[in-house]
């Protein structure tokens, strides 16, 4: 190892180290603030009332407080959880997010990781499902492509990073995906046909309200995919996918770039797996 690459180490360590105090400060003004405006678990409370009662669906508009938006499948796969007191599927939920940011950021190591983690805490704090958009990213691109019917199924237009296997010629797991999503909603139609007719309107009526603003960074989404698979650069699907989010405001949409460390990893291995296999082909020609 060469002096100035101990240097460089030394540099982004002292970085890191810097920006710990930060990412605490902002922790604790977010940990406050949404304790004072009493929005712990803003999202996620919505998620329980979903699964534990069906009436709800689909009675409230886009940003009212427990406005159910998400597919039938979603509050149908919640509905064990439904029968939980609202306390203990706050805390469980609470726990599965903070689960998934451990296991994004364990290859950055402890400085970094929690670093990033501090300044990635609002999802968790309200309980919405950016972390797990990124699990669902990160497992998608190691080929169990099925995992994109969470945003699908959810917020929909966060899917479009799908396209990066009709783009890379990736047809096997975009085979499995489409037959995976077709049987999970053929199953949750047959339970509530009536349901899922509700929710088609509900999403084609919001739509309509939210204005060209969301089409346009969807279309601008699509685009960066696509030349994200071209080039081979995975990371650049996560920014892609929170482009692609229906509504982009607060801190917690920006937990879905949590998936980045994986994803770099995923690409460094593909990268060299892929040096290797022509290094192989030139030995042998």
């Amino acid at each position: 190892m060469t002096v100035a690459s101990i240097d460089r180490q030394r540099l982004l360590r002292a970085l890191w180290v810097a920006l710990l105090p930060g990412g605490l400060l902002f922790a604790y003004l977010q940990v406050s603030g949404y304790a004072r405006a009493g929005t712990l678990g803003l999202d996620s409370h919505a998620y329980w009332l979903a699964a534990s009662d069906q009436s709800t669906w689909y009675t409230l508009p886009p940003e009212f407080t427990d406005a159910y938006l998400y597919s039938p499948v979603f509050a149908q796969v919640l509905s064990p959880l439904g029968h939980l007191p609202w306390p203990a599927f706050q805390v469980l939920w609470a726990m599965l997010g903070l689960a998934a940011l451990l296991w994004l950021v364990r290859p950055l190591g402890w400085l970094r990781g929690l670093v990033a983690g501090l300044f990635l805490l609002p999802d968790i704090l309200i309980g919405n499902i950016y972390l797990f958009f990124a699990v669902a990213l990160v497992w998608s691109v190691r080929r169990q492509a099925w995992w994109l019917m969470l945003p699908l199924l959810t917020k929909i237009g966060p899917a479009v990073v799908g396209l990066w296997f009709p783009a890379r010629r990736d047809w096997r797991p975009l085979a499995w995906a489409t037959a995976s999503t077709v049987l999970v909603c053929g199953l949750s139609y047959a339970v509530s046909p009536d349901a899922w007719g509700r929710w088609v309107s509900f999403v084609l009526e919001s739509a309509g309200d939210r204005g060209i603003g969301p089409t346009v960074r969807l279309g601008c989404a699509a685009l960066l995919t696509v030349w994200a698979a071209r080039r081979g650069r995975a990371w650049l699907l996560a920014p892609a996918m929170v482009l692609a989010c229906p509504v982009i405001e607060g801190y917690a949409v920006f937990a879905i770039l949590a998936a980045l460390p994986r994803l770099l990893a995923w690409q460094r291995t593909a990268q060299s797996r892929q040096q290797g296999r022509a290094a192989l082909t030139e030995t042998f020609t």
